[in-house]
């Protein structure tokens, strides 16, 4: 793998662990722009901190798009831009609406060149920021949060490459934030996050660790008091304090029970958010909590869309399997839930691994070792969340 030398190796590192640290921290940048807003020093142009009603419509506009109520949040949009069409939150907020409006947004998409182009006018317009010493810290976030989102797309898509011209500058940008955490406490939740994995993910995986050597190293306890403290007290990185702490407590902590807490009030305070509606009903499910699942698939019954589809047809599948006992009923639903998920992409590879690990099951069952391995290794070569990869 190494074949161009020390260099050549630590450089595939590096990158490696940027593709890491991107695609766990990006989802934090979609939310830091509310965080921006409340905390910038006055301007002697538009200020937020000085408008405590653009305020109000900025969280407002961030509950209706992560609440998948999108022409609320095109109204506020709308206002936002009417009022400061210099600045360049709204055009995040705009670019944050056809992500969410379209999730999962792949480079198939033709609304993903809108996408790409809104983020890309939110980096220009942010350097007019950054080149003023009284908005720089300003300009640096919104430098930050149009590459970041764009790298969390890129990353969830698969396609780790497109990152590459950005990583220097995110980089560099999100380490001018550690020091902030006690003037503004929206940074605990990227403080606890680094101090998390940047312990857990090498422990997960060794072949990191010479890389993780050359940079500060954290602590995994005070990582996860930090985002409790961010979960707590944040306003705009709440939703993302939740939403990771659930993950944490399903890859690393091997603990369904806390990330079913977390999951339970985020999906609580978005019921709508297909995302989240897909990851509480992969929780419940291998907690066995078939009724609540049961409520939870009634409550979508309305959604139309595939990824919805696929979401019922995977819970369908593994109540067939597990509490009905229907075999065969269970194998038509989890080949069809691989079939919908392989529409999506990698933004849909837990629910395709899911998929091929009860296909797994099944033909273990059956005594056909062969296919139950073969299913096995292609459940593994797209998750790498152990509860769903247990036989």
């Amino acid at each position: 793998m190494f074949v161009t030398g020390l260099a050549g190796g630590y450089s595939r590192l590096r990158m490696a662990f940027f593709y890491f640290y991107l695609y766990f921290m990006g989802r934090l940048f979609a939310l830091l722009m509310g965080l921006s807003l409340s905390c910038m020093p006055a301007m002697t142009q538009t200020s937020y901190l000085s408008r405590p009603d653009l305020l109000e419509q900025v969280e407002a506009g961030l509950d209706h798009t992560y609440g998948f109520s999108f022409q609320e949040a095109r109204i506020v949009q709308g206002k936002l831009a009417g009022l400061t069409p210099e600045h360049p939150a709204p055009v995040f907020l705009e670019a944050l609406i056809i992500y969410w409006e379209n999730f999962p947004l792949t480079p198939d998409d033709q609304e993903s060149d809108l996408f790409i182009a809104l983020m890309d006018r939110v980096v220009e317009m942010a350097e007019g920021y950054a080149e003023d010493e009284r908005t720089h810290l300003e300009g640096i976030f919104f430098d930050l949060f149009g590459r970041a989102l764009q790298a969390m797309f890129w990353a969830d898509n698969g396609k780790p490459a497109r990152l590459v011209p950005d990583l220097g500058a995110m980089y560099r940008h999100t380490k001018e934030g550690f020091d902030l955490k006690e003037d503004f406490v929206e940074f605990y939740f990227s403080t606890g996050l680094y101090n998390y994995y940047i312990e857990a993910y090498p422990e997960a995986r060794p072949v990191y660790k010479p890389l993780v050597s050359f940079m500060e190293s954290g602590n995994k306890e005070l990582g996860l008091k930090q985002l409790e403290h961010a979960i707590n007290n944040t306003v705009y990185l709440k939703v993302e304090s939740l939403l990771f702490m659930s993950l944490i407590q399903l890859n690393y902590e091997d603990d369904l029970s806390s990330a079913l807490y977390y999951m339970s009030i985020l999906h609580g305070k978005y019921p709508k958010n297909i995302y989240y509606q897909g990851l509480l009903a992969t929780i419940l499910l291998h907690l066995h909590k078939y009724e609540d699942v049961s409520r939870l698939t009634e409550a979508m019954s309305s959604q139309k869309d595939a990824y919805s589809e696929m979401i019922r047809t995977m819970t369908e599948a593994y109540m067939a399997e597990h509490l009905a006992l229907k075999t065969e009923k269970a194998k038509t639903g989890y080949l069809k839930t691989v079939a919908l998920a392989d529409s999506f992409g990698p933004m849909a590879d837990i629910f395709k691994a899911i998929g091929y690990m009860g296909l797994s099951r099944i033909y273990e069952k059956k005594g056909l070792e062969s296919d139950s391995k073969r299913y096995a290794r292609r459940a593994s070569n797209h998750t790498v969340y152990s509860f769903i990869l247990d036989p």
